[in-house]
């Protein structure tokens, strides 16, 4: 049992880092075991270190944070029921973490994933799926420098192109002008 002290630590630290937090997802860790819960801590570990938790909290001490934080009661409270964890993750890209989460999600049956929010808007449970399919940061960089890049890449084409049609002219010429 936790002291008053230590439960009002523990409020504030949840607080911090749903006031931080790019990603938090509710999930119901109900039937996945202490094994389970350990993989899907050490994915999450090796593509985020210390930027990404799963972490399983009281729903008094979650609800008294998410309120601290200043997240909409309207939108949290019919997510942090039951036996509730949490995913958070401070930095790097939400969406991958989305992707990472509900892979392990499919391959284990389990967790139940429950709404959350994302850059700070809530999102319900029938969207998470939806956005772990979006492409996640790097990729949009990616496809955004290719557009970029296309158009200069095309021209770089054309000149050449021009280009080797002058000195096979060139040297039509030079041939013709040696006979």
């Amino acid at each position: 049992m936790f002291t008053r002290h230590k439960k009002e630590e523990i409020v504030q630290e949840l607080a911090d880092n749903f006031s931080r937090a790019s990603l938090v997802l509710f999930t119901d860790y109900k039937g996945l075991s202490v094994r389970q819960i350990s993989d899907l801590r050490q994915e999450l570990y090796k593509r985020y270190s210390d930027h990404a938790r799963y972490r399983v909290s009281k729903n008094s001490l979650v609800k008294l944070a998410l309120q601290k934080a200043g997240f909409d009661e309207e939108n949290w409270s019919n997510e942090v029921v039951g036996t509730t964890a949490i995913l958070t993750v401070m930095e790097d890209d939400p969406i991958e973490a989305l992707k990472v989460f509900t892979d392990f999600a499919k391959a284990n049956k389990l967790p139940e994933l429950r709404g959350g929010y994302l850059e700070g808007r809530y999102f319900e449970a029938s969207r998470v799926v939806e956005l772990s399919r979006l492409p996640t940061r790097e990729e949009l960089v990616t496809m955004v420098v290719r557009g970029f890049a296309a158009p200069i890449t095309g021209l770089a084409y054309s000149l050449n192109g021009v280009l080797t049609k002058f000195l096979y002219a060139l040297n039509g010429i030079k041939e013709k002008k040696a006979d």
